[in-house]
């Protein structure tokens, strides 16, 4: 069996939908490595969805990017029978393939905004197209065995995302947080390290607050954890496809194209706006926004 490299520019979210694809090519190669972020490429190893992975931040991969190319990437890409590319970039698509001298498969991230499809869906179908996998492996969903001695009692929150825009109203969070205490259940907040803008307001409220600068911390959390309640973003992504029961808020992002895939994933949206997601088509969010100000702690928690 021949050896896959992955070559990934994306952040978390778009990164780990491609893992149920990945999961599917590790039957029909010997190995497969990633060249991403050095964050996502340690948690993609963690999770043993890859066996190596080079940074993509590198001085030497971002050679790639210039007319010089290190000698040494070279020297890397070489050894692979082929080579998968998450790209916009029809221009990294020529140089990856004239330095490597292998063929190389190149597809967009994400389907166009004007298609109701999912970000997995979207490339599972394109690997069928490209033949690295069978019309059978098509199916988007995904199951992970949970850790037998989770703690039911501990719900992770996270009220951050990768744009403000997308992120429910933090006092929500306090609410859902303060129910689930009264309920004996031990909520914790978790936030990166571009949220600690939240973190403020959490520890008036006298919140427990985790900030995360590496994401194989979040695994350890995961993996010991009775569910999740976040918006729409990675480690709802990440929560999602590693068996967390999973809740996920959508206010103007669409779920059709970004649900997070697991075996128990819940979405909340109201189902019955005059309006659609415009999250992908329009530069700012409404002056009143239905789709969050619809949605209360309440419903969350039915959910």
């Amino acid at each position: 069996m021949e050896n896959l490299l992955i070559i990934h520019q994306g952040a978390l979210g778009d990164f780990v939908a491609t893992f149920p694809a990945i999961i599917r090519l590790k039957r029909h190669f010997h190995r497969i490595d990633v060249l991403c972020q050095s964050k996502l490429g340690k948690l993609a190893c963690l999770l043993n969805i890859a066996e190596k992975h080079f940074p993509l931040e590198s001085a030497a991969f971002a050679s790639l990017y210039t007319d010089a190319v290190n000698p040494a990437v070279q020297n890397i890409l070489t050894v692979y029978h082929a080579i998968v590319l998450f790209s916009y970039s029809e221009q990294l698509e020529l140089t990856i393939r004239k330095i490597s001298g292998r063929k190389v498969r190149r597809i967009r991230p994400r389907a166009e905004v004007s298609q109701p499809v999912h970000i997995t869906e979207h490339i599972l179908s394109n690997l069928v197209k490209y033949k690295l996998l069978e019309e059978s492996d098509s199916d988007i969903s995904h199951t992970n065995k949970r850790d037998r001695l989770y703690d039911p009692g501990k719900i992770w929150l996270h009220p951050g995302s990768g744009s403000r825009r997308k992120n429910w109203g933090i006092s929500n969070f306090m609410e859902i947080e303060r129910i689930l205490r009264s309920e004996d259940m031990k909520p914790e907040f978790i936030l990166g390290p571009g949220e600690h803008f939240l973190k403020e307001i959490l520890e008036k409220n006298h919140s427990r607050v985790h900030i995360i600068s590496d994401l194989t911390e979040i695994v350890s959390f995961f993996k010991k954890a009775g569910g999740f309640i976040g918006n729409d973003s990675g480690l709802s992504h990440l929560a999602a496809f590693m068996g967390v029961p999973t809740v996920a808020i959508f206010g103007p992002s669409d779920p059709t194209r970004w649900q997070p895939v697991g075996q128990s994933v819940k979405i909340v949206r109201p189902s019955d706006l005059d309006c659609s997601p415009c999250f992908e088509t329009n530069k700012d969010n409404c002056d009143k926004m239905e789709c969050f100000d619809r949605t209360t702690p309440e419903k969350v928690l039915r959910r």
